[in-house]
C-alpha cells in the first residue's frame, strides 16, 4: 500500500489511512515510460515485486558501469593500495568475528601496534558490516568479502531511497531515478571508490523515514514503529558513530522543521511522532552503551577535524571536478584554481533548481516545504563552523562555531553532513517527477529537467574501479602496470607459517598502504604486528613504528634507536614485500641477512640483535649485506 498520489500537491495535504497505490505507469509519467512501465506493472503489481527489480537495476548498472574490476578479481586486492583506507577496513571485516569469536575485546587489539596495541574505540571499524558479511569473510576470504561489499553498497543504497520515494509517489520512473541519484551520487561512489564502508553504508538514512511514512499513514502501529526505528538507529551506530550524531542533528532539525510547516490539525501527530522517535533513540542508544561507555572512558585527545578543510565549500555543491566540464575552458580552470577539495559534495545547479521550484510552485504543499527546510538545515551543519565559499583561504567564521568544540562533535568533518542533503533532493526529484500534469509541453521539460539532473549527478563521478593501480613516486617499477596488486604467495600459499612463529611480532615493509594489517587479516591473526593504521588521528600514516622509518636515512644514532626498539617491542622479523619494494627498504645493505620466500624477504631479527649484543656497536649503514 502505497501512501501519496496526487494529493500531495494540493495544500495540507495528509496521508490517508487505507489509500490505495496509483498504477505504476499514469498521466505522471511521460508516454514512453508509460508504454515501458505498464507491462512492468502488470508482472509485477505490487511495491516488493517494483523494489527487487529496482535493485537488480541498480546493481547491474553499478556493476557494469563502474564496478566490473571488482567482479572480475574478487579474490585480489583492488583498489587504492598504495593508500591506508583500504587495508584499514579489509582488516575490520576479519578483526570482528575474530574478537566476537574469541571473546576478546572487540574495541582493543592487540594483533596491531604490538606489543602494546591499539585502541578501536574511536576507530570506524564498521561493527554492522563486519558481523554482517562474517559467514562471507569466513567462506571466501576477507578479500572476496570486502570486495562483495563496495559492489553492493552503493545498489543498496539507491534501493532504500528507491523503497522511501515509491512509498511517497506511488510511482517507479520517477522513483528509480531519485534512488539513482543517491546511491550513485559522488559522495558515495567517490568514498566507495575510496574503499570506505563507514561513509557509504547510507541506506539506513531513507529507510527510517520511510517507517515515518508508514507510521504517518497508519499501516505501522506505534509499538512496532518504535520497535524498527530502535533497531535502524542503533545499527547505523554500530556502521559509523559519528554518521548517528550526524543522524541525531538531522533528526533534531527534521522534527523542528516538520512541526513549523505542518498546518495546526497535524502539529500534534507532529508532536506524537517526535515523541516515539524519542523513545526509539533512547533504546538505540541503550543498545548502544557497551561501546559509549568504553569510548567516553578512553576518550584521547586530539581527536579533532574542524580545519577549514573538513568544511563544505558551498561552490562544490554546484561546480564538478574539471574532468567533468565538458571541455569549458574556464570552468575548468577555475575548477583546477581551487582544488580538489570537497568534489564529493556536488549535486549540480539542476537538483537545485528542481528543490526551489518545487517549493515555489507547490508552495502550499507541506512536504515539499519540508524538504526545501530540511535542505537548508544540513547545508548549514556541513558549512561547519567556518563558511568556505571557494577555497580555504577564504574562511569566515560562524555564530555557531563554538557547538563545534563540542567533544563528539570535534571529531567530526562537518561536510559529510551533505549525504542527508542529497537525500532531501533526491525525494524533491521524484515527487517533481511524479507530479500529474494536464500539460504535455510542461511534463515534457520536467522530465528533461529531471533527467538532467540524474545525469549532472551520475557523470561527476569514478568512471571505474580499476585494478591498475598508481604508484607514488620513489616505488618500484615492478608493481606498475600490473593488472592486479596482487597478494605475495607467502600470504596466498601459507608460507608464512614456515617462516613465522604463531603469535611473532612482525615489521611489514612495502609501498602499499598499510599492507601489514591486510597480511595479517588474510592470514587470520596468525601473526601480531608492529604498527598499523587505524585513524589519522591516532597512528602514523605511514603505519611503521617511527624508529622503523628511520632506517631510510641510516645512521649510527637511527640503527642505535631502531635497536634499542626491536629489544623493547619483542620484534620477531621484518617482512619486505618485493612487488611494492623501495631502494631503502633493501636491509642487507645494513648488515641484516634475508630469505627469499613467495615474493618477500624474510629478516630474523635475532640474529641482528645477537650481533649487535656480542659487538655493542650498531653495524655501519654502508656495509655490504647478502640477500639468500
Amino acid at each position: 500500500m502505497d501512501s501519496v498520489n496526487s494529493e500531495v500537491w494540493e495544500g495540507n495535504s495528509e496521508v490517508v489511512e487505507g489509500e490505495q497505490a496509483p498504477p505504476a505507469a499514469s498521466r505522471a509519467d511521460p508516454p514512453f515510460l508509460a508504454r515501458i512501465t505498464r507491462p512492468l506493472a502488470a508482472r509485477l503489481p505490487g511495491p516488493l515485486g517494483q523494489g527487487a527489480l529496482a535493485f537488480a537495476l541498480y546493481l547491474g548498472v553499478f556493476v557494469i558501469g563502474f564496478g566490473l574490476p571488482l567482479a572480475r578479481h574478487l579474490n585480489q586486492p583492488n583498489l587504492r593500495q598504495y593508500w591506508t583506507d583500504v587495508q584499514f577496513y579489509a582488516w575490520s571485516l576479519r578483526w570482528w568475528p575474530y574478537a566476537v569469536s574469541h571473546g576478546v575485546n572487540p574495541l582493543f587489539s592487540s594483533q596491531i601496534g604490538a606489543p602494546h596495541g591499539y585502541s578501536l574505540a574511536w576507530a570506524s571499524t564498521a561493527p554492522s558490516v563486519d558481523l554482517l558479511m562474517w559467514p562471507v569473510t569466513a567462506a571466501f576470504g576477507v578479500l572476496v568479502s570486502y570486495n562483495v561489499v563496495l559492489l553492493l553498497v552503493p545498489p543498496v543504497s539507491a534501493w532504500a531511497a528507491f523503497v522511501l520515494a515509491r512509498r511517497l509517489t506511488g510511482r517507479f520512473w520517477p522513483s528509480l531515478l531519485a534512488g539513482a541519484v543517491y546511491g550513485f551520487c559522488p559522495y558515495e561512489l567517490m568514498h566507495n571508490w575510496q574503499g570506505q564502508p563507514n561513509l557509504t553504508v547510507t541506506g539506513l538514512f531513507p529507510l527510517m523515514a520511510y517507517l515515518v511514512l508508514r507510521w504517518w499513514d497508519g499501516t505501522l502501529g506505534r509499538t512496532w514503529f518504535v520497535v524498527w526505528l530502535t533497531l535502524a538507529m542503533a545499527v547505523q551506530f554500530y556502521t559509523f558513530n559519528e554518521a548517528f550524531a550526524e543522524m541525531t542533528a538531522v533528526w533534531t532539525g527534521a522534527l523542528v522543521a516538520g512541526f513549523a510547516v505542518a498546518g495546526r490539525p497535524a502539529r500534534w501527530k507532529v508532536a506524537r511522532l517526535a515523541g516515539l522517535a524519542g523513545l526509539a533513540y533512547a533504546g538505540s542508544v541503550l543498545l548502544a552503551a557497551p561501546y559509549l561507555i568504553y569510548s567516553f572512558r578512553h576518550y584521547q585527545a586530539g581527536l579533532t577535524r574542524q580545519q577549514p578543510a573538513f568544511s563544505l565549500p558551498l561552490v562544490r555543491l554546484i561546480l564538478p571536478a574539471s574532468q567533468h566540464l565538458f571541455g569549458f575552458g574556464p570552468l575548468i580552470n577555475y575548477s583546477n584554481r581551487i582544488g580538489d577539495g570537497g568534489i564529493e559534495n556536488y549535486v549540480g545547479i539542476p537538483l537545485i533548481v528542481i528543490m526551489l521550484a518545487l517549493a515555489a510552485w507547490a508552495w502550499r504543499n507541506r512536504i515539499s516545504l519540508l524538504l526545501l527546510a530540511v535542505f537548508l538545515f544540513v547545508i548549514a551543519l556541513a558549512v561547519g563552523p567556518n563558511l568556505v565559499v571557494t577555497t580555504v583561504r577564504h574562511v569566515h567564521p560562524l555564530p555557531w562555531a563554538g557547538l563545534w568544540s563540542l567533544p563528539v562533535a570535534r571529531s567530526a568533518e562537518p561536510s559529510r553532513f551533505i549525504v542527508f542533503g542529497v537525500l532531501a533532493l533526491a525525494v524533491a526529484l521524484a515527487l517533481w517527477l511524479a507530479a500529474p500534469s494536464s500539460s504535455r509541453p510542461l511534463l515534457a521539460a520536467r522530465w528533461c529537467l529531471g533527467l538532467l539532473a540524474v545525469a549532472a549527478v551520475i557523470t561527476d563521478t569514478p568512471t571505474s574501479y580499476s585494478a591498475v593501480q598508481p604508484v607514488p613516486p620513489g616505488y618500484p617499477l615492478q608493481s606498475i602496470g600490473h593488472p592486479v596488486n596482487r597478494l605475495p604467495a607467502f600470504l596466498t600459499d601459507g608460507m608464512y607459517r614456515r617462516y613465522l612463529r604463531p603469535g611473532e611480532i612482525v615489521v611489514v615493509l612495502t609501498g602499499r598502504g598499510n599492507a601489514g594489517m591486510l597480511f595479517q587479516a588474510d592470514a587470520g591473526f596468525y601473526f601480531r604486528i608492529a604498527g598499523g593504521y587505524i585513524n589519522a588521528s591516532l597512528t602514523p600514516v605511514n603505519a611503521l613504528p617511527h624508529p622503523v622509518t628511520l632506517l631510510a636515512h641510516p645512521s649510527a644514532a637511527a640503527i642505535r634507536m631502531f635497536d634499542s626498539y626491536a629489544r623493547s617491542a619483542g620484534l620477531g622479523a621484518i617482512i619486505v614485500e618485493q612487488a611494492w619494494e623501495a631502494p631503502w627498504m633493501d636491509l642487507g645493505k645494513l648488515g641484516m641477512r634475508g630469505m627469499t620466500a613467495g615474493g618477500v624477504t624474510i629478516y630474523p631479527m635475532r640474529p641482528w640483535l645477537a650481533r649487535e649484543a656480542r659487538t655493542g656497536q650498531p653495524r655501519r649503514h654502508s656495509m655490504p649485506g647478502t640477500l639468500s
